[in-house]
């Protein structure tokens, strides 16, 4: 797996923070949680750009 080094805004860092603390999420890292945020909003994207072609 690729290491990288990434600033997260404010809002972001917060937003793991109090996924952190949900039931579902109690039992993950900081970096799993990243990691899901990050696949799913790359799905997104590339759902929105398939609708557009």
């Amino acid at each position: 797996m690729k290491r990288l080094s990434v600033g997260l805004p404010p809002e972001i860092e917060q937003l793991v923070i109090r996924l952190r603390k949900t039931d579902e999420y109690c039992m993950c890292s900081y970096a799993d949680i990243l990691r899901m945020l990050m696949k799913a909003g790359a799905e997104k994207v590339q759902d929105e750009q398939e609708k557009v072609v």
